[in-house]
């Protein structure tokens, strides 16, 4: 028996974030992985939590593809082994988090996130479907 899926008027959240261009998207990635290391650090997530649903190895695919600055790539790296940090060195875990925050950081730095040129990162994947709640977010 296999399973149907979902009613189509069943509750559903979707949300969806586009940034336009290169230097747009890397800023995007690097501001979400320093919410994420800031939710391990105060030990709102897991590891486990954070590399399945951020730093992993499709990130770094995307990250290579891009040709995304060199330091962003190594902090997804270094992020992408935080779970085997926590399961074989747990005691290391704080400052392996603080180094992917500290690189992070200095690509912040780099990038220009201060520019306010482009759309607002919060995009709606069918607006005939979202209607006119996709409209307030565009100001």
């Amino acid at each position: 028996m296999s399973k149907s899926p979902p009613d189509e008027g069943a509750s559903r959240a979707e949300l969806w974030f586009r940034a336009e261009g290169r230097e747009d998207a890397q800023v995007l990635i690097a501001l979400t992985a320093l919410g994420m290391c800031r939710a391990l650090s105060a030990g709102a997530i897991s590891p486990a939590y954070a590399c399945h649903r951020l730093f992993g190895p499709a990130l770094l695919a995307e990250l290579e593809q891009m040709g995304a600055h060199p330091e962003l790539r190594d902090a997804i790296h270094l992020a992408t082994e935080l779970e085997d940090v926590a399961d074989i060195i747990p005691d290391k875990l704080s400052n392996s988090i603080a180094e992917v925050e500290t690189r992070l950081m200095k690509v912040l730095r780099v990038l220009p996130s201060n520019e306010l040129a482009g759309e607002k990162w919060l995009a709606w994947p069918d607006a005939e479907r979202v209607g006119h709640r996709a409209d307030r977010y565009r100001q």
